[in-house]
């Protein structure tokens, strides 16, 4: 695996899948030939693999992730469990995802700015974090 450079972005995206766990989604990325889980960070949801709003750790900050095409050798990844093209995420994995921009916002000095969902790359077509992730109001919630 690569070595994660300076970090200043932060990419969240939602794993599309209402029952997912951590594992299962290692398991998908090492069936594609990944070295390790893609996300740095996953945000468990109220289903019965995973505890709502409990942060999990996935790829060590030590090493590039694979959930960002172009954006991988500078960001953290962070995934909240859960398809929010059909609903939207707990309160309380809101809540953890905020708390959780704010710690990391400040230990490697991210503006605001470089807070994104998947979807607002460049060349991203996809809907992820989900129609029901709203960027701006994550953003406005962690700069308070």
């Amino acid at each position: 695996m690569q070595p994660l450079e300076k970090i200043n972005f932060i990419i969240i995206h939602h794993s599309q899948r209402k029952i997912d766990s951590p594992n299962l989604i290692k398991k998908r990325h090492l069936a594609r030939g990944w070295e390790d889980v893609g996300y740095h960070y996953l945000i468990g949801n109220k289903s019965k693999l995973t505890k709502d709003g409990k942060l999990y750790k996935g790829r060590s900050e030590k090493f590039q992730g694979a959930h960002a095409f172009k954006y991988n050798k500078k960001s953290l990844g962070i995934c909240l469990i859960g398809n929010f093209d059909k609903t939207k995420p707990s309160k309380k994995q809101i809540q953890t995802l905020i708390k959780f921009l704010k710690e990391k916002m400040k230990k490697h000095k991210i503006p605001i700015k470089n807070i994104l969902g998947h979807r607002e790359l460049p060349e991203v077509v996809k809907s992820c974090p989900g129609k029901f992730m709203d960027m701006n109001l994550i953003r406005k919630a962690v700069s308070k």
